[in-house]
This record gives structure tokens, sequence and C-alpha cells, in this order.
């Protein structure tokens, strides 16, 4: 039975009250006091970004820049004047070299949870930024394989599709179960993560390193609510027979981008027909698809929203046919906007 107390999630975007083009990171708090922070990506100031807090767990998706963290914020968010596009209008960023994903934690001595090896990679770039030897793997106990935080220094947890951890404050009885789900993505570090000979080699031949499977998540938090984190994906059955008919997740975060990911009205599609959850966050959307906190007309973000949100309008072309008039809400995600929902995937407070 779901309880009373609410999860919060907070976008950490790159201008303040916007849902900007490079925008991946959200912040999931659940009422125990667990927080993860899943795929920091290139709107992330520094580890000591004010915006974090504590950051228990890091989830990574895959290894791509714009998810891992190959660079770091260059502006103040929260300045009206701050870029919010895609491209070549897209926020100023500075490299990091040992990806965000290291720095934020080895900075707040976090568990990171990626595909196997992907994981190892990123506990050699946790190591550099320490200057230690090597990154510990995560402790696992009993058949939820448990890891208690806070913890006193960072750790890895590599993790395969089919598997999953159980996260628990030290100070609760129960804890936030994190499963693995596939994902349809490419998987490669950008060139500037790795040193030489591979840095120079791969980048002869015109290729990138290879880090194992791309994958998304299923979350389940203590108050009952049990979150989709689709990473970059295409289309999967997985999505019907898997997230929604072994896991059951009722609000789904899902890429709306075309070019890499599903675009608006795959989507739509999936969310209507496969997922079919309660509510639905649009991520990685790669265009400026706020002005003012208001969805601009004409948008990938727009368009999503009227395919599958209450009140849209009817269907209106012949890919339209596929969907069933089946209304979803749309949260849309606007960086520092902290939104509450309780088990039963309603949003109580910061939604739009």
């Amino acid at each position: 039975m779901a309880r009373a107390q609410n999860v919060k999630i907070t976008p950490v975007g790159a201008r303040t009250g916007e849902f900007c083009g490079t925008d991946r990171a959200l912040i999931f708090e659940d009422p125990t006091g667990v927080r993860l922070l899943y795929d920091p990506g290139l709107t992330i100031t520094s580890a000591t970004d004010a915006r974090l807090g504590d950051v228990h767990v890091i989830l990574i998706s895959h290894a791509h820049g714009d998810h891992l963290g190959a660079a770091r914020l260059n502006q103040d968010p929260n300045s009206p004047n701050a870029s919010c596009g895609f491209g070549a209008q897209g926020p100023p960023t500075v490299a990091s070299p040992n990806t965000m994903s290291a720095e934020i934690a080895a900075a707040k001595n976090s568990a990171v949870i990626a595909g196997g090896p992907l994981v190892t990679f990123i506990g050699v770039k946790i190591a550099a930024q320490l200057g230690a030897p090597s990154t510990p793997g995560c402790p696992q106990a009993g058949l939820g394989n448990e890891l208690v935080v806070p913890r006193s220094s960072p750790c890895t947890a590599g993790l395969g599709i089919g598997a999953k951890r159980t996260i628990r404050n030290s100070s609760a009885s129960e804890g936030v179960q994190v499963a693995v789900v596939s994902a349809e993505h490419t998987n490669e570090l950008a060139a500037s993560l790795l040193s030489d000979p591979e840095r120079t080699n791969l980048a002869a031949n015109g290729l990138s390193a290879y880090v194992g499977l791309a994958n998304g998540f299923v979350v389940t938090f203590t108050n009952g609510l049990k979150v989709y984190l689709s990473g970059d994906t295409g289309l999967t059955s997985d999505m019907s027979t898997i997230v929604n008919g072994l896991y059951g997740a009722t609000l789904a975060v899902l890429n709306i981008g075309d070019i890499f990911t599903t675009g608006p009205e795959e989507a739509a599609f999936a969310v209507l027909n496969m997922i079919r959850p309660i509510a639905v966050i649009p991520s990685h959307a790669n265009e400026l698809a706020t002005t003012g906190g208001v969805v601009n007309a004409g948008s990938r973000t727009a368009r999503f929203i009227d395919l599958i949100s209450p009140g849209g309008p009817p269907f209106n072309d012949a890919r339209d046919r596929f969907l069933p008039k089946r209304r979803i809400p749309v949260y849309v995600p606007l960086s520092g906007v902290t939104m509450q929902f309780d088990g039963n995937s309603r949003c109580l407070a910061g939604c739009r």
C-alpha cells in the first residue's frame, strides 16, 4: 500500500525555471532521505554546485558525455541571461577530464551504479580525482543486495540488465530498489575522456571506446512510487513486458529528442501502448523547450504533450491513428522546481 510521504524530484538544468536543450540531470529524494542523482550531464557547475546537496547514489544510463558529464556548466543557472538552447546556442561548458560523475562521487562519497564496464571506467576516474590507487566496489548484503548510506567514501556498483540493488538510509528500516532495464542505444566514451595511446589509436580509425550495454532503470521508492528512467533509447518490447509487465512503473521519465532516441510520436506510442504509466516527465528534448517556464509552441515537447496529455487537441495526422485516445498528464521538468509525487504517481506540488 502506498504511504503518505512524497518523493521529491528536482531537475538540475542549464537555466533556473526552464526546460533547456542539454538538461538531463534529476535528483530524487526518497521519504527516508536517500538521494539519487540521475545522469549528471552537462548542466552542473561543479561537484560543489549548491543545487546538489547530498548525493548518496549516482545512476548512469550510458557513457555519452551529455549523460556521464564530459563537461561542467560554465554559467550561472540563476542568471536571466543564461543560455538555454541546444547545439551552437547551447550553454557554455568547461571540460571535465575525470567526468562530472566521478567529480561528484569523489566530493559527495557517492555510490555509482552503472553497467559493469562503464562503472569500472568511472572508478578509475574517481581514483584519479582523489589521488587514490583505486575505487572500492560497493558492499551488498542479503537477497536485496542492500547498500547502506550515507557512506564515508565513494564506491562503484556494477549492475547488469535484469539485476537490482537496494539503497537504504542507515536510519531507515527499508530502502529504495534500483533495477536495471534494457535501452536500445550506442554506448561509447568521448575521446576527450581517454588517455593515450587509446585516444590517438581510436581517433585515427574514426572509432570511440565501447563500454558495454546502455541501460535504463526502474526505481521503486519506499512510498510505493515506481519510476522508469529510460536513458537514451529507441522503442523496445521490454517497455511492455519488463517495465510495465514485471515492474509496473507508474511514472515514466522518457526521452523525446528524436534523431538519436525516440521522437515525440514514438515516445507517445510507447507511453500509451507499452509503458502505460500514470504520469510522464519528458527528458532529453534537445531544444529550447520553454520560455518563462511555458512550453514553446511548435516544439517537440509541445507535440509530445499534445499527443498524450489531458485536454490535448484531436489526433490530426496519419501517425496518430496508432495512438489510443487515452490521456496521461505530462509534467515538464523545469530546472530548480521541485515536484512531489505520492505513491500513486499523483503530483501534489511543483508540477506544471
